[in-house]
């Protein structure tokens, strides 16, 4: 009987070529595992920070605050014109201070004549009517104060008034006030005249003259007027020309 053959030999294991890759899912290093501290040195950039929303609540005050800006802006330009329309004339003491009740009363500039006039109308108490002066004395001189009374019905300018005085520097100062019956006196003759706020009718320099208040008229038992300022106190005496 002839032998039996040889049995085929056993192929080599498979061997890997140079330059071959390596089967899928071997030969790779691997990462740190997760949750593994980096190892010094190694950079992770930071993530993009969230953009930032405004909330409605910052919007609305914002969106206040610049309206107060405006508004707040809007009036002082409005005060700024306010005051420059405004009279901005500063009274000289001589004219303004010198007579309180004086030159802050007005001076009629009505017809010519007989200063204390004949209306049957009129209100003004007969023992009024007429011229009445006065001087004051001052640091530069004498100041003087001219006052006619004329009748007239409520409303008419029934006073009349002329202030003359120095100025600094050898100047002087001219101003003329009218000023109208307030209200119609009173059967006592105890009771003043009312006269009403003057007006500048006059007024060299004009920087000099200023308008007056309300003023009351009183004769005194010596014959002599008196002239205040209505809630000051502050008068003048005149005493009737002759």
């Amino acid at each position: 009987t002839p032998a039996a053959p040889p049995p085929a030999p056993t192929p080599p294991p498979y061997a890997r070529q140079p330059g071959t890759h390596a089967p899928y899912g071997q030969g790779y290093t691997t990462g740190p595992a997760y949750n593994t501290p980096l190892p010094s040195g190694y950079f992770t950039p930071a993530a993009a920070p969230a953009p930032v929303r405004r909330s409605t609540g910052a919007t609305v005050a914002l969106v206040a605050v610049a309206i107060a800006v405006a508004i707040g802006a809007g009036g002082s330009v409005y005060a700024f014109m306010n005051h420059r329309s405004g009279d901005t004339s500063t009274p000289d003491p001589s004219a303004s201070t010198g007579d309180s009740a004086g030159s802050s009363a007005g001076s009629s500039t009505g017809s010519s004549g007989d200063p204390a006039g004949t209306g049957d109308e009129g209100a003004v108490p007969e023992d009024y009517l007429g011229t009445w002066t006065a001087s004051l004395p001052g640091e530069r001189g004498d100041s003087t104060r001219k006052l006619i009374i004329r009748q007239g019905a409520v409303g008419d300018q029934v006073l009349s008034l002329t202030a003359e005085g120095p100025l600094a520097l050898g100047a002087t100062y001219h101003c003329e006030f009218t000023a109208p019956l307030a209200a119609r006196p009173s059967a006592d003759e105890d009771e003043p005249v009312l006269i009403g706020p003057s007006a500048v009718s006059v007024g060299r320099p004009a920087s000099s003259c200023s308008p007056g208040k309300s003023t009351e008229l009183t004769l005194l038992p010596d014959g002599t007027l008196r002239r205040a300022t209505t809630g000051s106190g502050e008068s003048i005496v005149y005493t009737k020309a002759e």
